[in-house]
């Protein structure tokens, strides 16, 4: 399915060409929770377990996935230099959308974002489809999925966008409440029919005998057994890590970036001890964005691109872990 760092070709390739990223109205600190008794928790307890000391919510009903997400999209159409009309597939992806108490757009019920992003782009010649069930690895699988079915049906641009927005339905009598935020990112990666591609590879796994490590109440709101994926999650992601590295014939001292689940910052530091990753050579947004979910590695991906941090041909690698359970690493390129 893929083109192996060594060389060998099995698959036409893609180039990662933009990015872009958007976090509704203004920082929202730990001080929030702090006003919030029951919980028992201050800014010093919060940044000690989860690593987050701000994150973004929207301020308006107005502001929903689809609308967060058509801001991000048109940032990342911008960067690769393109228009809506150039976007030949647009997938998108959302875990925190309800169809009652967490619509996905303002002015539709249904939880999917694909098809309303492409009416508010205008990108009528995209085909459309939400990919779910995948959370915080959403951004490797619709990327794989985007590598696929561009050289599949001959397309040239595909648009990913990823967009949430938890506030609605977190059960703020839970602790678990102070580690998510909303946002969106989108990415567009463009095929390419000669030379190396900028995807170079990708390991997804998943287990669905940890499909109640996630759940809904009776009130539409989160429940999350973090002890659970806390205890899986960090063996998962190294595993995935290695295994990534080792059938590309790669050493870690040879990545120039990595991008690790962005889901709490006691797990970050347990994989990348684990994988012996160089504090300086991770990139994290978590600090101040919160646990985004499929937001994440986009996000972040996208915030370093735009500030120079990650320069072009940067080999960078993506760790993600979500919804009980579905995990994986990719390994690519920044164009």
């Amino acid at each position: 399915m893929t083109e192996r760092h060594n060389g060998t070709v099995m698959q036409p390739g893609v180039q990662l060409t933009g990015l872009g990223h958007y976090f509704p109205g203004q920082p929202v600190t730990n001080a929030f929770f702090e006003q919030i008794p029951e919980l028992g928790i201050d800014d010093a307890w919060i940044v000690e377990h989860t690593g987050v000391r701000t994150r973004h919510w929207p301020e308006s009903d107005d502001e929903r996935p689809v609308e967060m997400g058509v801001a991000a999209a048109r940032k990342a159409l911008d960067h690769a230099g393109i228009t809506a009309d150039d976007v030949d597939l647009l997938i998108g992806t959302t875990s925190t959308t309800r169809a009652r108490v967490n619509p996905s757009s303002a002015t539709n019920r249904y939880p999917d974002i694909s098809l309303p992003v492409q009416n508010l782009l205008g990108a009528r010649n995209a085909a459309c489809f939400d990919i779910t069930a995948t959370a915080c690895a959403g951004f490797l699988y619709t990327s794989t999925v985007a590598r696929t079915l561009l050289h599949l049906l001959g397309k040239r641009t595909a648009l990913i966008v990823a967009a949430e927005n938890p506030k609605p339905i977190l059960n703020f009598k839970y602790r678990y409440s102070a580690l998510f935020g909303a946002g969106a990112a989108a990415a567009v990666w463009s095929r390419v029919d000669r030379g190396p591609s900028g995807l170079v590879d990708t390991v997804v796994k998943s287990d669905g005998r940890h499909f109640d490590a996630f759940d809904i109440d009776n009130e539409d709101k989160i429940l999350m057994r973090g002890g659970q994926i806390g205890e899986l999650g960090p063996r998962l992601l190294i595993d995935a890590a290695q295994t990534l590295l080792r059938q590309n014939d790669l050493e870690l001292g040879q990545i120039d970036w990595i991008i690790p689940h962005q889901g709490n910052l006691n797990m970050i530091n347990e994989v990348s001890a684990a994988l012996g990753i160089p504090r300086e050579r991770l990139l994290l947004n978590i600090d101040r964005r919160g646990n985004t979910s499929s937001v994440s590695i986009p996000s972040c991906l996208s915030e370093h691109v735009h500030s120079g941090k990650i320069k072009p041909g940067n080999l960078i690698i993506a760790l993600g872990i979500g919804r009980g359970l579905n995990w994986g690493a990719m390994l690519f390129r920044y164009r």
